[in-house]
């Protein structure tokens, strides 16, 4: 599989919700079914600069960034 953000080889965690990405160029983050969903049947790419900037900025929460269907819209 490949990094939604970036399309860089890496193997995903599969949850039955969502998918967890460990990108080393991304960062770790994960993205829901939903997002998954709408990314792939509307042909989606992520704009990498402006959601690895998010990316970063999630950093230090204590939590894994997720990437649901809202923040995958704004972040095309």
């Amino acid at each position: 599989m490949s990094c939604y953000i970036c399309g860089k080889a890496v193997e995903p965690i599969i949850y039955p919700d969502s998918h967890e990405y460990p990108c080393p160029d991304c960062g770790h983050y994960r993205i829901t079914g939903t997002a998954m969903a709408l990314h792939d049947k509307n042909n989606w790419k992520f704009d990498v600069e402006s959601t690895r900037r998010w990316l970063a900025s999630q950093q230090g929460s204590g939590k894994i960034p997720m990437i649901d269907s809202n923040r995958a819209a704004s972040l095309i």
